[in-house]
């Protein structure tokens, strides 16, 4: 068998495509990881607290929204669910319907409502409603609706929102501060 002598303008041009592709692969490599460390940079995440505060005679509870992400959250939607039922978020409406008892023993002078595309920036939060009950009325309200002074709230708030890229959905509830990846919408 006889070995061809290669000659070296033919080795040279195979050497440039070898070079070329590697070159090519590398430069997609790279460009999924700066797509992926663009998303990251602006990737929301929503939370929920309950502020308790109020003085002698009068105790508030207030549920707040907050985007402790690094980029905006645009909301998808938002919504209450009890006993497996879900509702809009309207507490005074959920109140009314399912809790009827709370609005007698205390009051709302808060209560707000988030619509599809609302936007909440990093660092941004917003109050979904505040209840103030009078201290003497507290226990009557924790017997009401079955919960301890610490126990989560019996009904749940859900939110399911995006980052600017809206391309992958999360969803986070009131009783969990670990927000969930969506398969779809």
């Amino acid at each position: 068998m006889k070995f061809k002598k290669i000659k070296t303008d033919r080795l040279l041009g195979i050497s440039a495509m070898i070079i070329s592709l590697l070159t090519l692969i590398i430069f997609i490599y790279q460009t999924g990881i700066i797509r992926e460390q663009s998303k990251l940079s602006v990737k929301p995440r929503l939370d929920f607290t309950i502020n308790q505060g109020g003085n002698d005679t009068l105790v508030v509870f207030q549920q707040v929204l907050e985007n402790k992400g690094l980029g905006p959250a645009i909301i998808d939607s938002i919504y209450f669910t009890y006993k497996g039922k879900t509702f809009p978020l309207d507490t005074e409406n959920l109140f009314e319907d399912q809790f009827p008892k709370l609005l007698d023993y205390g009051y709302l002078t808060q209560h707000a409502t988030l619509g599809r595309g609302s936007t909440l920036m990093p660092g941004e939060e917003r109050s979904l409603s505040t209840y103030n009950i009078p201290v003497a009325k507290l226990d009557s309200v924790f017997y009401y609706l079955n919960v301890g002074p610490d126990d989560d709230p019996p009904f749940q708030v859900h939110a399911v929102y995006t980052s600017i890229y809206e391309d992958e959905f999360w969803k986070v509830d009131s009783n969990s501060s670990q927000p969930e990846k969506l398969d779809k919408r």
